[in-house]
């Protein structure tokens, strides 16, 4: 499972295009392994994007939007506490209070 996070945390970083980012949301929307909260942030950036993704452009408040809401989930991903061993004993987690400051930004 910390393999997964960290994949999805680098596949966060790398995610420049709407496509990328709608096409790792809705895999971590429909992973079984993702949290509550991590499926809840994937949502939203999926929602966001879902009726414009196979559109040539799409208005800029639908990206401001999703921009917004990929951030939350790409904090998320990355704050994400997991037991660390191996190679993943290397990165940093994030306390319990860290994770709160993130579900506070995130939009209801």
């Amino acid at each position: 499972m910390q393999h997964l996070y960290r994949q999805w945390q680098i596949s966060a970083q790398h995610a420049t295009s709407y496509r990328a980012k709608f096409t790792l949301a809705t895999e971590v929307l429909n992973s079984d392994l993702s949290s509550y909260e991590i499926r809840k942030a994937s949502r939203r950036v999926v929602r966001a994007l879902e009726a414009v993704i196979g559109l040539p452009i799409a208005s800029a408040d639908v990206l401001r939007k999703a921009r917004e809401h990929f951030g939350a989930l790409t904090e998320l991903l990355s704050s994400t506490e997991h037991p660390a061993t191996g190679d993943d004993a290397q990165h940093v987690t994030a306390s319990s209070a860290d994770h709160q400051n993130i579900k506070a930004k995130l939009p209801p």
